[in-house]
Parts: C-alpha cells; structure tokens; sequence
C-alpha cells in the first residue's frame, strides 16, 4: 500500500530447466512462500512429466512447503532464510539463540549460559492463511532473576515487561509428518 492507495500487485513464477523456461505462472499471492505449492500443483496437472528434484532460493522456505515436497517424493533444495546470516561470529555466538545452548533430550530442555534449564512448557496450534496447522513448542526458563547474562540473552528492547521481570522464552516449530 502507498499512500493510503492498494496497488495492483503480480508475482510472477517461472520453472528452469537446462537454461529453458518450462512453466510460468502469475498470481496475486504477495510472497514466493505461498506460491511455491499452487506453482507445483498447476505444474503437475498440466505437464506429462514431474520434476524429482525442486531447487528454489530462501523466498520458498517454509515448513509446509518442505511437507508438501516430502509428501510428494520430491527433493527440496531450498536455501534456509538464515543462511548468510548463520555464518557469522555473532549469529554462531549469540548465548540466546537455542541453537547455541546445549540440549538435553532426557529432560527436552536447553540448558542456557548461566546453567539454567530453558523447559519445555507447551505446545500450541496456528493456522497459517493457507489454512496449514502449525505446531509450535514453546520453551521457557523459570529462573532469570540476578542472571549476569540476561541483557545478552533476551532481546527485545520494546517489550513493555521490565528486563528484570522477563524470562528467556521462544517457540520452536515441530516438523510434521502426514
């Protein structure tokens, strides 16, 4: 939108082969995450052959997208979002990214920098505009108070809650299967 003004808007995909062009397809989706699977589907009904393997670059990364390839018997080569940045010193050591903690899957916690244990407390279900359900695991640490590493830990300097009152918490997305 600009200026107030809904501006007609098109996204326009197309399939490569061997340097030729084999499919094309226009829509008013706003994002390649949710045009890759219409994109396949259409491909798939009006093709006599099916692509195996399905390269696309980090745009097309998404949980439901990697599903419907699995699900179909194809390969996904997607570019994760985050690759460039999880490359670098500071991404690989940034103490709250979950990534970064060790995890005990005994207990299916994270154990944090100051030795506290980041728990599991529950799982909960979004439906995305494309009408997929999501399942996210959502993690917290019940002991945050006098942490010397909480400033570097917790990000978020517009959350309203005082730093001396929050908790490390994030969600984690679950891969589905069927």
């Amino acid at each position: 939108m600009l200026n107030g003004q809904l501006k007609p808007a098109y996204n326009l995909q197309n399939g490569v082969d061997s340097e030729y062009i084999t499919w094309l397809d226009v829509s008013q989706r706003p994002s390649d995450t949710r045009t890759l699977i219409p994109f396949l589907k259409y491909m798939k009904d009006h093709l006599s052959f099916r692509y195996r393997d399905i390269v696309t670059d980090a745009g097309y990364e998404s949980e439901e997208n990697y599903l419907y390839l699995y699900e179909s018997g194809q390969t996904a080569f997607i570019k994760p979002n985050n690759y460039e940045k999880s490359k670098t010193r500071k991404y690989r050591n940034d103490i709250g990214r979950m990534e970064n903690m060790t995890y005990d899957g005994e207990k299916d916690c994270y154990i944090c920098h100051n030795g506290q244990e980041v728990l599991w407390k529950y799982d909960k279900r979004t439906k995305t505009d494309t009408g997929y359900i999501r399942i996210t695991s959502v993690y917290r640490c019940e002991e945050c108070s006098g942490c010397p590493y909480k400033t570097e830990c917790i990000k978020g300097n517009n959350c309203r809650t005082p730093m001396e009152e929050r908790r490390k918490t994030w969600t984690l997305y679950l891969p589905q299967s069927g």
